[in-house]
Order: C-alpha cells, then sequence, then structure tokens
C-alpha cells in the first residue's frame, strides 16, 4: 500500500492544570501570565534542540529527535515552574506528557497521525506538576537520564479515545513533588480475546452456531467494567489458524487472555468446553464444560461470560444493562436464522439484504417475540427504501417493524438504532436524533448506534456532528474501514485536509485488510476507491473501482460511489453516466446526495439539477 512519509519522533505536549479556573481568577492578568509560561516552555525546547509546532490556548507542542532531550526538556520546565510557584502570586502547575512514534509530517510544519493523537492524551493523563512518558518514549529514553532523574512504571492505563491499554511511565525528578494521585484515565485490568468455538460434532450446519457463540460471547463480555475485548473483526481474521500458538495469537491481537471453546452436538445433547487461558505464562485462569441439552445453549453462553467475570474478578457495568445475555430468543432455529440474515446484511449489497430479509423473516416465524430479528429485518426495509425502489410499501414497513422491536424490548439500544434509521427516511430528524440518543445511552459501545448516527448527521447537513460520531464508531471498533473512510470524506467536505487525509489513509489500510481476508467485499473496494481519489492515487481509485463495478454492476450504492470516484477525479461524463444508473436503480439519497462534497464538481451541471428533481 503507497504511504505518505512518516519521520519518527518524540512528541512532547504541556498544558495547566486547571487553566479555565486559574484564567477566571486572574482576569486580564492572566495573559501576561500564559505568555511568561509559553516563554519558558521555548527557552527550554530551543536550548536541547526541540521545535516548536503549535500553542492553543494553554497548550503547548514542541517535537526532538532525541527522547532524552524531551525528557530534559521536561525537567528544566517543572524545575522552573515550581520556581514561579513559589514566587508569584498565583501559582499554577503544568502537567506534561512524552510519547515517541512516527508521524506525517504536515507541509505547515505540523505533524499528523495516531501517535501525535496519543501523545497528547499521555499529556492529558497527568496531573499539574507531573510528567508521564508512554511506555514508547520510556524504552527509547533508556538510561540515557539526567542525575538526580528515574522512571516508575505506573502500570496500564486506556487513554481517552484509545482502546487497548498504553504503560505509563512517571519521570520521578529529584527535589520535585513525586507523590501523585493515579494518571487520569482507567485503569486497565484485562485485555482477552474469545476465538471462535470449534465445531468438533462434524456437521456442517453447526459452523454458524460456533461463531455465532463466540460472537455472543463477545457482546457479552463487552459489558464488563475494566475488561477490554478484542472486536469480533481482528478474531475472526485468524479463524482456522492452527499453525499459531496461544502466545503468537495473543501477541498479534494485543491480548492478555484467550478464551477458546468447542462445541460437540449428538442427537439432542449439547457438550460444550470452554478454557480461559493467560497468554504470557500458559496458565489455565478458568475452564468450564457444560453438558445440556440443545435448547439450553443460550444460558449457557451467559454462564461462561459470568464464569469469565467471576475468573477476572470484574464487575458489571450500569444498571442500564441488564444483565449480559444479548440472545433475545430461546429457539435454537431462529437463532440461527438471526445469524445467517446478520451476516447477509453486512454485506451491504442488494442481493445480500435480499437474503437477509428472508432469514430475518424466518426468524420472526420461529420466535414473534424475537426483538434482535425485528431490527434486522427493519434495516432491510430500511435499505430496500434508500437503495432499491422509495416506495410507500418499504417505508411503511420500516416504520412498523422497528415499532415491534420497542414494543417488545424497549431497553434495547439496537431496537432504537432500527427506529432512528426509519425515523430518518421520514425526514422526522428530531425524533430519528433522539433515537440515536436513547442508543447510545443505553449502550454507549454499540458501533452501529454511532455510525448511523454519523450517516444520518450527514444527511442532516450537520458535518462537524457526522465526523464526530464516524470516529466514535471507528474508536469502538478500530478495525473498521467504513466509518474512518466516511469521516475521511466528512473532514474534506468541512476543507480540513489534514484530518480527511489522515482519517483515509486508515480506512484504506483496513480496507485493505478486509480485502485480503475477502477479495469480493465489494463495500470495500467502492469506499476504498473513493478513499484513494481523496489522497489523489487515480490509478489505484480506478483499479478498485472497476473491481467493483466487475462484481455487482446492477446496484445503486455502488453505481453512486462510482459517480463519486470519476466526480473526484473530474471525469464529469462518467460521474453522470453512473449517477443516472443509480436512479435509475432505484436510489433515494436526496439529502446525501446534497450535502456529498464528492459532487462538487458537478453541481453547476443542469444534468445535476435534473438528477436532484427526481429523488425523494
Amino acid at each position: 500500500m503507497h504511504e505518505l512519509p512518516k519521520e519518527k519522533k518524540t512528541f512532547f505536549f504541556t498544558d495547566i492544570e486547571g487553566s479555565t479556573r486559574i484564567a477566571q481568577r486572574m482576569g486580564s492578568a492572566y495573559a501576561a501570565a500564559l505568555e511568561r509560561y509559553r516563554t519558558i516552555i521555548r527557552s527550554a525546547v530551543g536550548h536541547y534542540r526541540g521545535k516548536e509546532v503549535d500553542t492553543a490556548g494553554d497548550g503547548f507542542f514542541a517535537v526532538f529527535d532525541s527522547p532524552s532531550d524531551a525528557v530534559h526538556v521536561a525537567i528544566a520546565v517543572q524545575r522552573a515552574f515550581l520556581v514561579e510557584s513559589i514566587n508569584k502570586e498565583v501559582a499554577y502547575k503544568v502537567r506534561i506528557g512524552i510519547h515517541t512514534g512516527e508521524a506525517v509530517p504536515s507541509p505547515r510544519g505540523g505533524y499528523i497521525g495516531l501517535e501525535v493523537h496519543r501523545a497528547s492524551r499521555v499529556c492529558s493523563a497527568a496531573h499539574g506538576g507531573q510528567v508521564l512518558l508512554s511506555e514508547a518514549a520510556a524504552k527509547a529514553t533508556g538510561t540515557k537520564l539526567p542525575e538526580g532523574a528515574r522512571l516508575l512504571k505506573l502500570g496500564e492505563y486506556v487513554l481517552k479515545d484509545f482502546d487497548n491499554p498504553e504503560p505509563l511511565y512517571q519521570l520521578s525528578i529529584s527535589g520535585l513533588p513525586s507523590d501523585f494521585p493515579p494518571p487520569r484515565t482507567s485503569l486497565q485490568t484485562h485485555t482477552i480475546a474469545v476465538l471462535p468455538f470449534r465445531n468438533l460434532g462434524g456437521e456442517a450446519k453447526w459452523d454458524n452456531f460456533c461463531d455465532g457463540m463466540a460472537e455472543e460471547i463477545i457482546v457479552a463480555l463487552g459489558k464488563i467494567q475494566g475488561l477490554q475485548v478484542v472486536s469480533r473483526a481482528s478474531v475472526f481474521a485468524l479463524k482456522n489458524r492452527e499453525d499459531m500458538d496461544i502466545q503468537e495469537i495473543g501477541r498479534q491481537l494485543h491480548a492478555g487472555a484467550l478464551l477458546t471453546g468447542a462445541l460437540r452436538v449428538s442427537g439432542y445433547k449439547l457438550r460444550i468446553t470452554a478454557e480461559l487461558v493467560e497468554v504470557e505464562s500458559g496458565l489455565n485462569l478458568w475452564s468450564g464444560r457444560y453438558d445440556k441439552q440443545v435448547s439450553d445453549v443460550f444460558a449457557v453462553q451467559d454462564e461462561i461470560a459470568e464464569s469469565i467475570a467471576s475468573a477476572l474478578r470484574a464487575k458489571l457495568v450500569s444498571r442500564q444493562v441488564r444483565g449480559i445475555s444479548s440472545i433475545q430468543t430461546s429457539n435454537v432455529t431462529a437463532y440461527e436464522y438471526y445469524l445467517r440474515g446478520r451476516r447477509f446484511y453486512a454485506q451491504f449489497s442488494r442481493q445480500g439484504v435480499e437474503f437477509a430479509r428472508q432469514m430475518f423473516s424466518k426468524a420472526i416465524e420461529e420466535d414473534d417475540s424475537y426483538a434482535l430479528a425485528y431490527c434486522g429485518l427493519a434495516d432491510c426495509y430500511s435499505y430496500l427504501y434508500l437503495y432499491v425502489e422509495s416506495s410507500p410499501k418499504h417505508l411503511n414497513a420500516a416504520h412498523r417493524i422497528s415499532l415491534r422491536a420497542l414494543e417488545i424490548d424497549p431497553l434495547m439500544a439496537k431496537a432504537h438504532v432500527s427506529r432512528g434509521i426509519a425515523l430518518s427516511l421520514d425526514k422526522y430528524y428530531a425524533a430519528a436524533e433522539a433515537s440515536f440518543d436513547r442508543a447510545t445511552e443505553l449502550d454507549p459501545r454499540l458501533y452501529e448506534a454511532w455510525y448511523w448516527y454519523g450517516r444520518v448527521s450527514f444527511t442532516m447537513g450537520k458535518l462537524d456532528k457526522a465526523a464526530r460520531m464516524f470516529e466514535r464508531a471507528n474508536r469502538l471498533v478500530p478495525e473498521d474501514y467504513q466509518s474512518a473512510l466516511l469521516a475521511g470524506q466528512v473532514y474534506a467536505g468541512l476543507g480540513l485536509a489534514e484530518k480527511a487525509r489522515e482519517a483515509r489513509q486508515r480506512g484504506l489500510e483496513n480496507a485493505e485488510r478486509a480485502l485480503h481476508m475477502n477479495p469480493a467485499d465489494i463495500r470495500a473496494l467502492y469506499l476504498g476507491a473513493n478513499g484513494w481519489a481523496g489522497l489523489g492515487e487515480v490509478d489505484k481509485a480506478m483499479q478498485w473501482l472497476q473491481r467493483a463495478l466487475v462484481l455487482e454492476a446492477n446496484d445503486a450504492i455502488v453505481q453512486y460511489n462510482a459517480a463519486c470516484v470519476y466526480a473526484q477525479l473530474g471525469m464529469s461524463d462518467e460521474a453522470f453516466h453512473c449517477l443516472e444508473q443509480a436512479v435509475a436503480l432505484g436510489l433515494s439519497l436526496r439529502e446525501w446526495f446534497e450535502n456529498d462534497s464528492n459532487l462538487d464538481n458537478l453541481r453547476q451541471d443542469a444534468r445535476f439539477k435534473a438528477l436532484q428533481a427526481q429523488l425523494h
């Protein structure tokens, strides 16, 4: 994959603890104090060969080629401010974060990339007067510490907006305070990966069920406080890799513990075995065997999750989470249909959604109080209204079925997401936003809630909000290409070129991984083509787009995205041809059409206005 050149730097962030309160207290005198603060830091940064990158409010950002130089600056700055606090009437304390990593240099002199954000979050975790280092910075510094300084390992903590834990180190400086509370972030106790269960019975029909069991346990464990759970996509990418041992799997997934399991079915009898293993030591943390009737399989999933929670001494989260069960049915056949429907819907194509609709309908036939199946069916009708035929029958079905899901389970976050989607199709935007707000309140870790909130925000023309929602979704599922690439598109529409480039790069890396696992992932191809076009990579964009069109040319959403790619590349005639195809195939995306910056080059053409008039 083509990447912009990166540089390895040590990033140095500072800010003032309680700056807002200090500014209120000092009034107009705060401006002089702020300038004095910047002068002290600039002097130290310049003395140790650093480069000032940015200042915003009380924030200060610098970079160094040498991590030990950054440490010297941190010591000099903290000693200077200790003297300042003694000699000045108003004392303020500075917190400092240091991290070493790679980032893309900006033409404007800044740096772009995830590691810059990580460095900022390390600073945010510190207390006034404290210096924190990431593990990368601590290792890069090594033994090159000034006399009277040493590094203290504080443990692993989850930085704000990051999902994986970061080992943090405190720089202890002789003569300065060193006794601080725990970092301002949450302690990460355990990271666990749930591997796909093995089917030992030989009957292929149970393969889906084994995968479903692992998925449901992932969902259940994700609701346990203090427990970081590796996402399904990351885990299932290693499915059937018998050549890898526990340690290698753990390293690839950044997991401290692995749950493995197997299922054997004989007639109506079911045996499930599961084992929780610590990656580093290989020790068994917990194991269980369950001999049940096939109809009891859902209770077993809950038992396994509860046992792991007990083994890891974790606590359940807030009262809004009603236990850890997310199955919603006791009918094995209904559950199997639901799993199939979910997989088909994830293809996000006309054919896949039609198959999904059939599967969700069969699940409801088996269990007419299965709320999740109603959610899936409502989402299918919403898709059909948007991309196949914008008919009243599809819209009414989306409304009716999403309401039924809420009637069955008004406290299920996914039901509120499906309801929000249906409301947005009817342009009841305030009500749709209220549904998404309720969904995120009930389950803040539900990816679909943030992702669809982002899509609907975009439809409403609220681009800032859309970007925030897509980024939130991507933080929950970092390997997701959709949310990252859509965030990049929104940033481009807002004129935030650097943010757009960073998000698109992130999304394209994920899309390439997805295509490695499934070369026929059409959505990865056309969204990826859009991303490449946004980065100016014409050949890549055309290659990916042509692959998508070969696989599925008769899909409205594929044709629409093809038009977006062509429009970005200045190929107006080709773009209009694809838009006409998309409308003929049933596209109903008027608001998206009106807000999509990809199409800006076409808006003054009479053909654009003619197409706009055809959309609902």
